[in-house]
């Protein structure tokens, strides 16, 4: 096999790898901001808890785990939660770590909701946040400021 070869195949194979990356970052954006919408629209029609949290999606999560869930983006700076005291803890968590919490935390109210734990509007709320702060980490923006 010629180097010329050898050479193709692996910037092939990068390329390829690098453009899986950038869809499945875009698919969980794009999840994300749509769970975000269907929240606050829930919210404002008086949907119920239950029903808020088993229509929130998972998919393109499920099939980025399944590719290895790579993200291209650094890791939580500081600029990003400035004033909010209750993310300091996720401060310097890579993508990865915080996307996998995120859909951790769905999944598991998914799982109370089918099990008739239908108390859990204080966890909604948290989700709602960390839904917020994975949002604006993974477009590079910081969060709005809190109103003082």
């Amino acid at each position: 096999m010629s180097l010329w070869k050898v050479l193709f195949d692996f910037v092939d194979k990068e390329r390829t790898r690098f453009d899986n990356v950038r869809h499945d970052t875009h698919a969980l954006q794009f999840e994300i901001e749509a769970n975000i919408h269907f929240f606050v629209d829930g919210v404002a029609q008086a949907v119920s808890t239950a029903d808020i949290i088993n229509g929130l999606e998972t998919k393109a999560f499920e099939h980025a785990m399944l590719s290895g869930l790579h993200i291209h983006q650094g890791k939580l700076a500081s600029r990003t939660i400035e004033g909010y005291k209750e993310f300091d803890k996720y401060l310097g968590e890579p993508s990865d770590v915080l996307v996998k919490n995120l859909y951790l935390k769905i999944t598991l109210l998914q799982k109370l909701i089918n099990a008739g734990k239908l108390d859990q509007d204080r966890k909604l709320k948290a989700l709602f946040r960390l839904l917020m702060l994975v949002h604006f980490h993974l477009a590079n923006k910081p969060l709005p400021k809190p109103k003082a």
